[in-house]
């Protein structure tokens, strides 16, 4: 149950300004803790730290791992500072951006080639100095590290990505060929086991700074895994799938009025009986890993934990399916029995958010409210409007996957401009809707309260973060230097005082 009044803001890792080309563990990084921490902030709310796919679009939802951390955030900065890279290749890179558009892709293919020369010159150099620190790192993480590395150095040495198409002895994981695989690729694993083992250094750096300063970190688990992940690999018993490793039946929602077809996210489903029959020992160690990160941690799509819609794999939509129970109780007391508190935050958005509720009420586990969510049809009795907000929530203007509040008032049916202008009581125009919005949220009774940052900047549409739907065009924004002024802090610190929340 969250205790105290308070408030963050919104903002992922790779928004962050950065002169190489995507944001990362850097300066950037500090500052904004830094601005935090001025504005009278509790919370910095990210999205997953977990490695990205380019055929994924680079979504931080869909991940060759739940546990390894996303080399791209990696400040090289940093490593020259350890003298993993010599400044002059870095400047080379952030001379290169001046005249390159920053995007996911181009900042995969550029910083690649450092990522691995930093490894190098830590196996070379740095084992003999932090050799212990990373060797306690490895022992710490082996519950995943080791399959991860060894994914990642098959995909690479195969030139293979799909492990389903991979020879079928390591599809099957025999002993003996994945004993002779890990032999013959050994500097590889290390290679990789060593970018795992510099990203959480300085993730780890980075959230001790931001607890000297209170400055609390709220994490993001995707409730599925990606079916071509290490996880999925490595425990092909905990997921319906058939001899040759292939989904059975993969994840989704059903049609409804926003998508006829519905939506078929294409992950494979959980085998429940199985994660039961094991006493849920793989989400323990999922959530114990999380735990570690943060300080409280958003479990997306909770209502998959209750019912989720099952789609036979063969099926190209989300149309066919059906809606499987899944064993919440016994999960939860099983997350209780190994936690002494769950510090989670439960993403209850959807059509059937209604039916959680219950549930989360006995377990005292916060639900999010969005306010542009409440300004439909429903207003009156909408759980997203201001009025019906209770003390145990997380309220948000917009979430990452909404539109900035600017874009989705200039974007919104008139029927919108109208229940807001009756229901603020004053004429909301482009020009107040943000402020109109953002207090809206700071005064809600909910005990926490979230807002993008794109929302204190008044952004409009253009600097959305996704668009559900949308793929590789998502994910891109970026923060750009000097936004985030002296003037926006003490707005911000004025607001949070106002509504009790420092």
């Amino acid at each position: 149950m969250l205790q105290l009044r308070s408030s963050g803001l919104l903002l992922h890792i790779t928004s962050l300004p950065s002169a190489h080309g995507v944001g990362d563990l850097g300066p950037a990084a500090y500052q904004f803790a830094d601005f935090l921490a001025r504005s009278g902030q509790t919370y910095w709310q990210i999205l997953p730290l977990t490695p990205l796919d380019p055929g994924a679009g680079f979504s931080p939802y869909s991940s060759p791992s739940a546990f390894a951390g996303n080399t791209l955030m990696i400040s090289f900065d940093r490593l020259v500072e350890q003298g993993l890279l010599p400044a002059s290749d870095v400047a080379v890179l952030a001379a290169e951006w001046q005249a390159t558009e920053a995007s996911m892709a181009t900042a995969w293919s550029k910083k690649q080639p450092l990522l691995r020369k930093a490894a190098e010159t830590f196996i070379d150099q740095g084992l003999a100095v932090e050799g212990l620190g990373f060797d306690t790192f490895c022992y710490r993480q082996e519950e995943w590290l080791d399959d991860y590395a060894l994914f990642v150095a098959l995909q690479q040495d195969l030139n293979i990505p799909t492990w389903t198409n991979w020879p079928d002895a390591l599809v099957r994981r025999e002993a003996d060929e994945l004993a002779r695989q890990t032999e013959r690729l050994t500097h590889e694993i290390l290679v990789v086991k060593v970018q795992q083992y510099l990203f959480y250094q300085q993730w780890n750096d980075l959230i001790t700074y931001c607890y000297a300063r209170k400055i609390h970190l709220i994490g993001d688990i995707p409730i599925y895994v990606q079916q071509n992940s290490a996880d999925v690999w490595a425990n092909k018993e905990l997921f319906k799938l058939d001899e040759s490793g292939m989904p059975r039946y993969v994840a989704g929602s059903p049609p409804d009025y926003f998508s006829a077809d519905g939506q078929r996210w294409g992950n494979p489903i959980y085998d429940w009986a199985e994660h039961e029959r094991t006493d849920f020992t793989w989400w323990i160690h999922r959530m114990r890993h999380q735990m570690s990160l943060y300080s409280l941690t958003r479990l997306d799509h909770f209502l998959g934990f209750d019912m989720y819609w099952e789609i036979p794999a063969t099926e190209p939509t989300a149309k066919v399916g059906q809606w499987v129970q899944a064993p919440t109780e016994a999960f939860i007391h099983a997350m209780y029995r190994q936690f002494v508190q769950l510090p989670l935050i439960a993403e209850d958005l959807g059509a059937r958010s209604a039916e959680i509720q219950p549930f989360l009420r006995h377990y005292a586990i916060p639900g999010m409210r969005v306010v542009q969510f409440g300004f439909g049809d429903d207003l009156p009795t909408s759980s997203h409007i201001p009025h019906n907000h209770t003390l145990n929530n997380v309220v948000y203007t917009g979430t990452h996957d909404n539109n900035t509040s600017l874009g989705w008032y200039r974007q919104g049916e008139e029927a919108i401009h109208t229940r807001l202008s009756e229901y603020t009581g004053v004429t909301v125009t482009e020009d107040n809707v943000v402020a109109l919005m953002t207090r809206m949220a700071m005064q809600s009774v909910a005990r926490l309260a979230i807002l993008p940052v794109q929302d204190i900047l008044s952004l409009n549409e253009e600097h959305r973060m996704n668009t559900p739907g949308l793929g590789g065009y998502s994910w891109q924004w970026r923060l750009q230097p000097g936004q985030l002024t002296d003037e926006v802090s003490d707005q911000l610190l004025a607001l949070t005082k106002m509504t009790g929340r420092v």
